[in-house]
């Protein structure tokens, strides 16, 4: 976007704190009546039991040069006596406010405006946490901050894409600049001090200098109670996702056995998946199985960033990494990669039998891998030629659906490439008797007719059908 349409937004959210802040509301009981007097960024209203005397109303946030305003208005009491209300309202630092009935003061009142970042604001934190304890789940992506990113010019994303996207490190000296307005918080934690912070964590996003930031931190002097006290203050003051992702960061430098539940509530929004099981892994013991739980819980870059943290340090994980690993996946991300890896897809089926749920998952993986575009990772697998080779062995065995067949298809393709590409391959992580093993047993599952009559089925039911339009394709190229 561009600086335009920054500038606006800035603007627009400016003007709704500024909003917020100046709406103040008093209600006064005179003679069994109800005195109720709003301030607003926009009008000032008089009322008296709801109904309204007197209100003045702003075209322009401008016309506040002007100060103060003074309504006038009247009503009748229980006896029939009718009694005029007084008030004068306003002021730039603090606003005043003066109410005055048939000429006697019923209240003075004096309110300071204290525009902190975090103040008539939902905490994203306690947000996702009430919402847990209700549901034992996260309802939805939606995060109190959104009206404050996102708008016409500023489109929604999916939650962690964000992060993704950033490619660029911070501006020099900035880390330093945020690390020592931290410690003057945590030195001395007024609501001062925690704005300073507050307002520089939101000028960067964390994962821009998120590395840079744990060198720089390790090597400070604190002391790590009160780091840890202050970071828990941003946490659940976090008006603002960044300020979430900046406490996490702290957090994950500290001892957090005793926060260890609520990073995992965290961490079930795909926001901040990343960060929270950053804190978790890096400040509690014993973390994997708490991590493979989350693992199995989140979708899209929230299950990317679980699986770069967990560890197949059981069988049971290592065969969840072949069979559901790339389950609720973004495509094109590098997580096929690392369930191959983590999960040693290579030794697996290098086994002589494999169970019916391994090849099944192991095919979805495949495909994974295979995924078309500048993302396909079948080329930097270290073991593709082995891998494919054993595959289509145990496919003589395990090929019982249109998919997996479908599968088979998409392997032919990825062999089937030009000479140049395989050139590359060969000097990478393929044999020449891989690549002829893996064209001989597809063509020997082919034989069997089958597959050919039940895509021509689901063709003519549904001719947009990706796996059957494949599928055809490849007997009338192999006829």
């Amino acid at each position: 976007m561009g600086f335009k349409e920054e500038l606006k937004r800035e603007m627009r959210n400016a003007t709704n704190d500024v909003a917020k802040e100046v709406e103040k509301h008093w209600l006064l009981d005179f003679e069994g009546h109800t005195i109720e007097i709003s301030n607003k960024m926009m009008e000032e209203t008089v009322k008296v039991d709801g109904e309204i005397i007197a209100q003045n109303t702003r075209k322009s946030i401008w016309s506040h040069i002007v100060p103060y305003s003074t309504l006038s208005g009247t009503f009748t009491g229980k006896n029939g006596k009718k009694h005029k209300v007084h008030v004068k309202i306003g002021g730039f630092v603090k606003l005043n406010l003066t109410v005055k009935v048939d000429g006697q003061k019923l209240l003075s009142d004096v309110q300071s405006f204290q525009f902190f970042p975090w103040k008539n604001k939902d905490f994203i934190v306690p947000y996702l946490e009430n919402q847990f304890a209700e549901h034992g789940k996260l309802l939805n992506k939606e995060l109190p901050d959104d009206a404050f990113l996102y708008d016409e010019n500023h489109p929604r994303l999916a939650p962690g894409l964000a992060d993704q996207l950033v490619n660029e490190s911070v501006l020099p000296m900035y880390t330093k600049k945020l690390i020592k307005n931290f410690l003057q918080q945590v030195e001395n934690p007024t609501d001062e001090n925690r704005k300073v912070t507050y307002e520089k964590i939101n000028d960067e996003k964390v994962i821009s200098y998120f590395h840079e930031f744990l060198v720089l931190f390790s090597e400070a002097e604190k002391d790590e109670a009160r780091v840890q006290k202050e970071a828990l203050w941003l946490l659940e003051h976090a008006a603002h996702r960044e300020v979430v992702k900046f406490a996490l960061l702290v957090l994950g430098t500290t001892d957090c056995e005793n926060i260890k539940e609520r990073l995992k509530i965290i961490a079930l929004h795909e926001e901040f998946t990343g960060v929270a099981l950053f804190a978790l892994s890096n400040g509690s013991r014993n973390a994997n199985n708490a991590i493979w739980s989350i693992a199995k819980r989140v979708t899209d870059w929230g299950k990317v960033e679980a699986l770069n943290f967990l560890e197949a340090d059981t069988e049971e994980i290592r065969l969840w990494f072949l069979t559901d690993g790339v389950e609720d996946m973004v495509p094109g991300s590098h997580a096929p990669l690392m369930c191959a890896e983590k999960g040693k897809l290579d030794i697996e089926l290098h086994e002589d039998t494999i169970t019916d749920s391994i090849f099944d998952g192991v095919s979805k993986l495949l495909m994974a891998l295979l995924y078309e575009g500048q993302y396909r990772q079948m080329d930097d697998y270290e073991y593709a030629g082995q891998v494919l080779m054993r595959y289509t062995k145990h496919a003589k065995t395990h090929c019982q659906t249109i998919h997996h067949f479908y599968v088979l298809t998409q392997i032919f393709e990825y062999v089937n490439e030009s000479d140049d590409i395989w050139e590359e391959r060969f000097d990478e992580n393929w044999k020449p008797h891989e690549k002829q093993a893996v064209e001989t047993n597809i063509q020997e599952i082919s034989q069997q007719t089958q597959w050919f009559e039940e895509a021509k089925r689901i063709f003519e039911e549904n001719p947009e059908n990706i796996g059957a339009q494949a599928i055809m394709s490849f007997y009338e190229r192999n006829a």
